[in-house]
């Protein structure tokens, strides 16, 4: 017979695939788990309880609402919340009122649409689309003055130009309100609001030459734009140059030009014409002034708006060096389209450096539309319903532009739709095209070229229920929140440079998941993850708006346990002074518990009307769901033995069990023998922290508990850990003796 004490000093690789249970070899096996639900894997080795929720307040009429985020600073940030067509703001966990109501704006966005939704911010403006309808521009000015409509670009984009000779428009004027007619009837319905951009193909406008007699009010072209002659009987030598304006381009003798236009103009289409078929004959509105010839012969250079009823809308946004980037509209869903540097709403194609262009991507087998646009640390990357792409530039030195700009293929695995991917560190993490992986685009310098590396392979039970959101936490744990098919959480800890990457399951007390955001809090030290929650109450579904509070377990400072936040839908109650019953409407019905300062009571039921009623005053307390699922697992305990592993071999675990833990208050562990076709064999708990009896909850130790923990003899022994109602448990290190029985 053999004893060994084998340490695990590290669960950081959290819960790991039922595939890796044997595999004793796997550097992750070292470090992972069985079972991780509920609680979180530490990047310093350990496990620690998750936190619990705290409760906002109820969306819109309890209607299904979609989270989004806005950060004009560290310490200046809200949380948006949309629902049909109408939008609330969040402020760090309590609605911004208006006259005693939450403040309310009408939005475009119905119900169908929430979804759906992209959006960029640039300081207090925020673009958002649906794909359905115009981008729209939701700016703030003030918390409670916010305004909503569609984006306003007048100068582009335009699709390629029409090159049908026979296809005839004028106009009846060059500026102001005018009349379009074209000779096959080009218009329907669906133009209406549409801009279309018109260029001269015939003109009795003479080319610009030097030295030569002429009288004011005489037009000329040069470089392809039309001046008119204001001052001046000679053109001189210089000729003029400007786009806008009045210029004098000779001293003696004084000669002066006015811009006119540059041999094409822009119109955004009003409406028909009373007198026409609307099949012929629109009105519009000239934003850019058109040329005489356009007036007068027509032309058949045209180019539609590239975004309009009849084309569609983007359907996905980004902000990339300065530039505003959309892409994918119905008719076009594999073209991106980069507005100028500097100036989001200038779509003016050029080819200097800082000029707005497109590109659409070649299809190759497959024309798999674009579904999101994320900026990363390499470039922008795009993923595809059936592939991944990245920008690249033709000089690593020279920003991106119009003759600068290539796109590379770095993936073929396809993304889901309607699912933002998120880039820390500038690596985007996305969800694969089939629901269940999760990815990152991460470079390789041995193929100097983007690759996907997929972050489920050693969690791949984690995408059973598929995947539907994801966020990310920066602070104070480095986490990306995975919501999930089922309506619960998955939580990857995850830091590339300390090779740390932990999956965990969280449930939230029969609460299902619809939406999250994630924003600063008024300190800008921390993350803020922000859901949508749907519950029953009394028989009634409600959607409530909950946080996700700080992990205890991680805190610096030296916070009173009583503030320790691990129930779900909780209240903090901070009473002055102190008092031992509370209305909490929210939990009305519910069974609860209480962590206070006088320590924890519970179960206890809350009444219709949401009262819950302590032994004792309290002037601290969370009172809220417990969620019995939650517990952590060790995988097999295996010493070694000297012909080998114990793998498979009877075993038995004796006492004493010593466990490190940090900070804890309460807790139970058991042992969990498993034999196969059998059934599971669980010992009876054992407390993690020895109290003298009847004493309160109202401290938290940090140390090594020597737990009195046996069991019989079987092929597969484990420790289950369990959570002991609100209170903080962390687990640094699990040392048991094992004995083996032999061959």
């Amino acid at each position: 017979m053999t004893r060994v004490s084998p340490p695990q000093v590290a669960f950081s690789s959290g819960e790991i695939s039922p595939l890796l249970h044997r595999r004793f070899d796997f550097q992750r096996y070292q470090s992972g788990m069985r079972t991780c639900r509920g609680f979180l894997p530490l990047r310093q080795g350990g496990f620690t309880r998750a936190p619990g929720t705290i409760d906002w307040g109820a969306t819109r009429l309890n209607r299904p609402a979609r989270l989004i985020n806005f950060e004009f600073a560290a310490n200046d940030a809200v949380t948006l919340e949309f629902t049909d067509l109408c939008m609330r703001v969040w402020r760090y966990g309590a609605p911004v009122m208006v006259a005693g109501t939450p403040y309310e704006l009408v939005t475009p966005f119905p119900a169908s649409s929430l979804d759906r939704l992209q959006w960029v911010q640039s300081a207090d403006v925020i673009y958002i689309t649906d794909g359905l309808r115009p981008i729209q521009r939701l700016a703030r000015y003030a918390l409670d003055n916010w305004t909503i409509g569609a984006a306003v670009f007048d100068n582009g984009p335009f699709r390629v130009p029409n090159l049908d000779k026979t296809k005839i428009v004028s106009a009846s004027g060059t500026t102001g309100a005018v009349t379009l007619h074209c000779n096959s009837g080009l218009f329907d319905a669906s133009y209406i609001g549409a801009i279309l951009r018109l260029e001269a193909v015939d003109t009795d406008v003479p080319t610009w030459t030097g030295n030569t007699a002429v009288a004011a009010g005489q037009k000329m072209r040069y470089a392809g734009r039309t001046y008119v002659l204001t001052v001046g009987t000679n053109t001189g030598v210089n000729p003029p140059t400007h786009i806008e304006g009045e210029q004098r381009v000779s001293l003696s003798p004084d000669v002066r030009w006015r811009f006119v236009d540059d041999g094409w103009g822009i119109v955004r289409i009003t409406g028909g014409s009373p007198a026409v078929s609307p099949a012929t004959a629109v009105t519009a509105q000239v934003l850019k002034t058109l040329p005489q010839g356009i007036v007068t012969t027509g032309t058949y250079r045209f180019a539609e708006g590239a975004w309009s009823d009849k084309y569609g809308y983007p359907a996905a946004l980004e902000l990339y060096e300065q530039r505003l980037v959309a892409a994918a509209t119905a008719s076009e869903p594999r073209t991106l389209w980069f507005s100028t540097a500097g100036a989001l709403n200038d779509f003016t194609s050029g080819t200097d450096a800082d000029s707005a262009f497109a590109y659409t991507i070649a299809g190759g087998s497959t024309i798999n539309r674009i579904l999101w646009l994320k900026r990363g640390k390499t470039g922008l990357h795009i993923g595809a319903l059936g592939e991944e792409y990245s920008t690249r530039t033709t000089d690593r030195g020279v920003a991106i532009g119009p003759t600068t700009t290539v796109f590379g293929l770095d993936g073929t695995l396809g993304s889901a739709d309607s699912i933002r991917p998120i880039a820390p560190d500038g690596r985007p993490i996305f969800v694969a095209r089939d629901g269940a992986r999760i990815f990152e685009i991460t470079y390789s310098f041995q193929e100097d070229a983007n690759i996907p590396n997929e972050l489920t392979l050693i969690a791949e039970h984690f995408g059973r229920d598929g995947f539907a959101e994801i966020a990310w936490q920066s602070a104070p744990m480095r986490l990306c929140w995975f919501r999930r098919g089922n309506g619960e959480l998955a939580a990857l800890v995850y830091d590339p440079a300390q090779e740390v990457m932990g999956w965990s399951q969280q449930s939230l007390a029969g609460g299902l998941v619809e939406s999250m955001a994630v924003t600063p809090d008024a300190t800008g030290r921390r993350d803020i993850l922000a859901m949508v929650v749907r519950r029953t109450v009394l028989g009634q579904t409600v959607r409530r708006i909950e946080e996700m509070a700080v992990p205890y377990g991680v805190q610096s400072e030296a916070l009173p346990i009583s503030e320790a936040v691990h129930l779900y839908g909780s209240a903090v109650l901070h009473p002055v002074p102190a008092a031992a019953s509370f209305t909490l409407p929210h939990l009305a019905g519910e069974t609860v518990m209480a962590w206070t300062d006088k320590g924890q009571f519970g179960p206890l039921a809350a009444d219709t009307a949401g009262v819950v009623t302590l032994p004792v005053p309290v002037g601290s307390a969370v009172i809220g769901r417990f969620d019995a699922t939650h517990f952590a697992e060790t995988l097999d305990l295996l010493g070694a033995a000297p012909d080998g592993s114990t793998m498979g071999r009877a075993r038995r675990l004796s006492p004493k069990v010593k466990i490190g833990v940090h900070r804890t208050a309460d807790g139970e562990v058991m042992t969990v023998e498993r034999e196969l076709v059998q059934p599971e064999r669980v010992s009876g708990p054992q407390a993690l922290v020895r109290r003298a009896v009847a004493a309160d909850l109202s401290s938290a130790w940090s140390g090594v508990a020597q737990v009195d923990l046996t069991s019989g003899y079987a092929g597969e022994i484990s420790l289950r850990f369990r959570p002991g109602g609100g209170a903080p448990m962390t687990i640094t290190a699990v040392v048991p003796p094992v004995s083996e029985a032999g061959l």
